[in-house]
């Protein structure tokens, strides 16, 4: 064979000549010049060793040889075509995504336009829980997964929100510290605030943190709780005075007083979990901006294989 010869394009011109008995015809369906088309028919025949058309008349004939090939010819163009095809189809089908709830609607869209250039991004939302285990059944193939803070790409503070102070802190300053010891409930008192983990947040690098911090404080058990949703525990700082473990975004987004805690520093880092890196890198890549907006600052690397 020579070197360089290509099959397809030469059986491209050939089916295209053959199916139209004319050489310009035959170019001009094949989207090539004449000339073109002329080289690769030759290019052809070299390679199988025969005749393919009988150029003595005026009009282009196939010889006995060409008609034995073509078919097969006719065959080889055809399986190109779909091959063709099917890598389109296969590169414009949508990747699934797994990502938190409770994700900013508009952010989302745009970190699905973001990638588009990459990727086709179909963003499904689930507990962390469920991100690990789809990443490894396979059921999606890449997660922005709650990770420990020595692997999270980018980050944001979690401290503790509940309703506004009658007395609201100055702007300027910083936002006073909560103590755990502070939920205590005061002899002969009633009441009990109970702080609410939300299920993005039910992950053992920040709920065991949270439950020794509590156990630290003198607590009972009962007032640190995990909520169902992230809607109940917020319902359950506006009636009972409770407090919602969040990120300063998220108290601001439901109308709390966000403040640090005290007794240990938390932070809800991300990162891209995967079984693909080439495809974690594209995504990442190309989402970087608004996965920053999504998620905090980043400074070390954001693919975490799985």
């Amino acid at each position: 064979m020579a070197r360089g010869f290509d099959l397809i394009a030469a059986c491209t011109a050939f089916v295209a000549v053959a199916e139209r008995e004319s050489f310009t015809a035959g170019a001009l369906g094949a989207g090539i010049t004449q000339s073109v088309a002329s080289r690769r028919v030759a290019a052809l025949e070299a390679h199988v060793g025969g005749r393919l058309f009988d150029r003595s008349s005026r009009q282009v004939a196939l010889t006995e040889f060409g008609r034995r090939i073509l078919p097969a010819a006719q065959r080889l163009v055809a399986a190109a075509d779909d091959l063709v095809d099917e890598v389109d189809d296969a590169r414009r089908a949508p990747v699934p995504i797994a990502v938190p709830r409770h994700l900013d609607p508009a952010l989302g869209a745009r970190l699905s336009a973001a990638v588009a250039g990459a990727m086709t991004a179909q963003l499904v939302e689930s507990s962390p829980r469920e991100r690990d285990a789809w990443v490894a059944d396979g059921r999606v193939r890449l997660a922005l997964q709650h990770v420990e803070p020595d692997r999270a790409a980018w980050s944001r503070p979690l401290g503790v929100a509940g309703i506004p102070s009658p007395q609201p802190h100055d702007p300027g300053a910083s936002p006073p510290t909560l103590f755990l010891s502070e939920l205590r409930p005061r002899r002969g008192g009633g009441d009990r605030r109970v702080l609410w983990i939300q299920p993005e947040d039910d992950v053992p690098h920040v709920r065991d943190r949270v439950e020794r911090a509590r156990n630290a404080a003198g607590l009972t058990p009962g007032l640190v709780r995990v909520a169902d949703a992230l809607v109940w525990a917020a319902a359950r700082a506006m009636i009972h005075d409770d407090l919602v473990l969040c990120t300063p975004d998220e108290a601001g987004a439901l109308g709390l007083e966000w403040r640090p805690l005290g007794d240990l520093h938390l932070r809800r880092g991300y990162a891209v979990t995967h079984r693909d890196p080439d495809l974690a890198a594209r995504f990442t890549a190309a989402g970087r901006a608004v996965l920053a907006a999504l998620f905090g600052d980043g400074s070390v690397s954001s693919i975490d294989a799985r």
